[in-house]
C-alpha cells in the first residue's frame, strides 16, 4: 500500500508530544560511533509539517554517517566513483614517463590513497607456514613494500570491499584502467548461481579475454573492449584457437552476462557483448550425436567392466538421466524403494522423480545394502577434493569413455572433436526407445526433465502421476543380453 505523505511516519518518531528524525546507524558502525541511532527534534508536533521538514535533516543525518565511515573505516562503496575518477588522473599524469619510472612514481604517489582506501583493519591474523611463501600483496589485495611475511608474523586483515576498491584504484592508476574481473567476486556472490563446470567456463572466459586485450596492446581494461574487440576475439577463438562454434558460443553467453552485471553497476556504459555473433554451421544429419543401436547397447551391457560402470549405465538406460545425476544419487534419493530423486540439472528448478524400472530393482537392492541418508549410491566416484569444481561424474564418464572405445562402439565424423556416441546416447536411447513405445510426448518430456510444451503444459500442469511414469518407464525393454540376435528397427529419419 502506499503511504500517504501527511501521515508517512518514516523516519519519524513521536517524543514527549514533539516529532523528531531517526536514522539507523550501520550495525558494522554501532559500536564505534556508540550510537544505534541518530536523532534530531523538530520543532513541530504536526505530522504533516515533520514530514516535509525531514527530508533536509535525514540527509544531514546519513552524510554524518557516511563522514565517520569514511574517516574511521576508509573509502565506502559509495566512494567508488569517485576514486577511480582520482585513479584515472594518477594515470594521466604518469602516463608521461617510461614504464619503469611509472611504476616507482606511483607506488609514491598512491600509497597514502591505498591506505585510506582499506582504512582500519577489521582483525589480525598469524601467517600460517602454508601462506609464508606467498606475497603480502597476494594476501591483502596490496602492500608497498610487498614483502614476505614470516611464519607466525600478525598482518592486518581488511574489509573485503575496501581491498577490492583498492586494487581497481592501483589498477587504474598504475595501469590507466578497470581490470575486467574487476566485479567477479561480486558477481559471484550475487548473481553466477551454476553449476562448478560453468562457473569454470566463467573463469576460462574471462581469463581468456583479459589475455587477448593484453594481447592487442589493450591492457587488462575492461572499458576497453567494445565491439570491435569482440568481433577480434571471437574470430581469435574460432581461428587462432580452434574452437568449435558451440563452444565460442557458450562463453560469449557467460561474457554476455558478466558484462550486463558489470554495467548495472555503472562501470561501463554499455554490454559489446548483447549484439555479438556467433555463425553456427548447420550439422547434417549424419553429423549429429545419436542414440546407440541396439547391437551397441547390447555389447556394452555384456562388455567386461566394472560392476559400478555396468550399474551407471544400466541406471541411465532405463531413467534417461544424465551420467552426473545418477552417480550424484545417495540412500535417500531412493523413495520407498518405488522411485529415484535426481537432483536439478541444467535449467531444471527443482528434483525430479522417476519410477525405478523392474529391471533395476536388484541393482538398486545391493547399492541400497548397508546404507542409509546421505551415504552415496556410487562410493566408488568420490569427490576429487583436489579440483573441488570438478563433479563426481568425470571419473565415471572418463571410465565409460575408455570402456566404449575399448568394445569398438565409436563414431567419429572428420572435423568433429567428440564422437557421436557418448553416456548421453543412454539418455537418447531411452527417448527413442519411449516414443517408439507409444509414450506421449509430454509424459516422456516429463521423466527426463525437458521443457515440456505450451504454457498449459510448462507453466501450469504439475506433472503426469507417477502411475502413468511407471507405466511409461516399463515400456523401455532392453535389447537381448544373452547373445539372441538383435533386431535393428528402421527409422523414419534416421541419423546415419
Amino acid at each position: 500500500m502506499v503511504r500517504k505523505a501527511a501521515s508517512d511516519k518514516q523516519f519519524l518518531e513521536h517524543h514527549h508530544g514533539r516529532w523528531r528524525v531517526v536514522v539507523s546507524v550501520p550495525k558494522s558502525l554501532q559500536r564505534d560511533m556508540g550510537a544505534t541511532k541518530l536523532k534530531r527534534h523538530l520543532p513541530t508536533d504536526s505530522l504533516a509539517v515533520a514530514n516535509e521538514l525531514k527530508w533536509a535533516i535525514v540527509k544531514e543525518l546519513k552524510d554524518e554517517i557516511r563522514a565517520f565511515e569514511r574517516k574511521t573505516y576508509g573509502a565506502s562503496r559509495g566512494d567508488r566513483q569517485a576514486v577511480l575518477e582520482q585513479a584515472a588522473e594518477i594515470a594521466k599524469t604518469l602516463a608521461a614517463y617510461s614504464l619503469e619510472d611509472r611504476g616507482n612514481l606511483g607506488m609514491d604517489v598512491i600509497e597514502d590513497t591505498v591506505q585510506s582506501i582499506l582504512g582500519k583493519p577489521v582483525r589480525y591474523a598469524e601467517v600460517a607456514p602454508w601462506m609464508a611463501n606467498r606475497s603480502a600483496k597476494e594476501e591483502r589485495g596490496f602492500d608497498p613494500a610487498d614483502r614476505q611475511p614470516d611464519v607466525g608474523t600478525r598482518v592486518p586483515v581488511y574489509d573485503t570491499e575496501r581491498e577490492r576498491l583498492a586494487k581497481d584504484f592501483v589498477n587504474v592508476a598504475l595501469h590507466g584502467g578497470l581490470p575486467i574481473g574487476n566485479a567477479d567476486a561480486d558477481y559471484k556472490d550475487k548473481r553466477l548461481k551454476v553449476s562448478p563446470r560453468t562457473e569454470d567456463d566463467h573463469d576460462r572466459a574471462l581469463k581468456m579475454l583479459a589475455a587477448f586485450c593484453i594481447r592487442q596492446g589493450l591492457g587488462d581494461d575492461i572499458t576497453k573492449v567494445d565491439e570491435y574487440v569482440v568481433t577480434d576475439f571471437i574470430a581469435y577463438l574460432e581461428n587462432e584457437k580452434g574452437m568449435a562454434a558451440r563452444t565460442i558460443k557458450k562463453y560469449v553467453s557467460r561474457l554476455n552476462l558478466y558484462f550486463n552485471y558489470v554495467k548495472s553497476l555503472r562501470r561501463i556504459a554499455i554490454n559489446p557483448w548483447r549484439q555479438a555473433v556467433v555463425y553456427m554451421p548447420t550439422s547434417k544429419s549424419h553429423e549429429l550425436e545419436r542414440p546407440f543401436t541396439e547391437t551397441e547397447a547390447a555389447k556394452l551391457l555384456m562388455g567386461d567392466c566394472k560392476r559400478a560402470l555396468r550399474d551407471v549405465m544400466m541406471i541411465g538406460a532405463l531413467t534417461g538421466a544424465r551420467l552426473d545425476a545418477v552417480v550424484d544419487l545417495r540412500a535417500d534419493d531412493i523413495i520407498e524403494g518405488k522411485c529415484f530423486r535426481f537432483k536439478p540439472q541444467k535449467r531444471e528448478t527443482g528434483p525430479r522423480f522417476v519410477p525405478i524400472h523392474s529391471d533395476l530393482k536388484e541393482i538398486v537392492a545391493r547399492r541400497l545394502k548397508g546404507k542409509s541418508g546421505a551415504d552415496d549410491l556410487f562410493p566408488e566416484y568420490p569427490k576429487d577434493f583436489d579440483n573441488p569444481k570438478r563433479e563426481r561424474s568425470f571419473r565415471a564418464s572418463k571410465h565409460f569413455t575408455t570402456y566404449r572405445r575399448a568394445l569398438g562402439v565409436d563414431d567419429v565424423v572428420s572435423g568433429k572433436r567428440r564422437s557421436r556416441v557418448n553416456f548421453h546416447s543412454w539418455r537418447r536411447w531411452f527417448i527413442t526407445k519411449g516414443e517408439r513405445a507409444g509414450v506421449p510426448e509430454p509424459l516422456l518430456a516429463a521423466i527426463v526433465g525437458h521443457t515440456r510444451k505450451g504454457m498449459t503444459l510448462g507453466r501450469y500442469s504439475e506433472g503426469p502421476e507417477m502411475v502413468a511414469a511407471r507405466e511409461a518407464v516399463e515400456k523401455i525393454k532392453l535389447p537381448p543380453l544373452d547373445g539372441s540376435p538383435i533386431f535393428e528397427p528402421e527409422a523414419i529419419t534416421p541419423r546415419t
